[in-house]
């Protein structure tokens, strides 16, 4: 997955928990049931989105090869 792959569902993910919130008012175990689920797919795509640019400076900022 890319990065700007992640990023974008990160951003949608994000979007729908505020439209659960919004929508699922009545129902509220649903509603708490998926943005539970919302929120563990948020959290791994910010770890995703974390490592990846982490490893990516790592790869840019090397030292030379002796």
């Amino acid at each position: 997955m890319t990065l700007g792959t992640a990023v974008l569902l990160f951003l949608i993910v994000l979007a729908g928990i505020a439209v659960v919130s919004i929508f699922l008012r009545e129902k509220r175990r649903l509603c708490i049931a998926c943005i539970i689920l919302l929120a563990l797919i948020a959290l791994a795509l910010a770890g995703y989105i974390g490592l990846t640019v982490f490893f990516v400076n790592a790869v840019q900022n090397q030292p030379p090869a002796s």
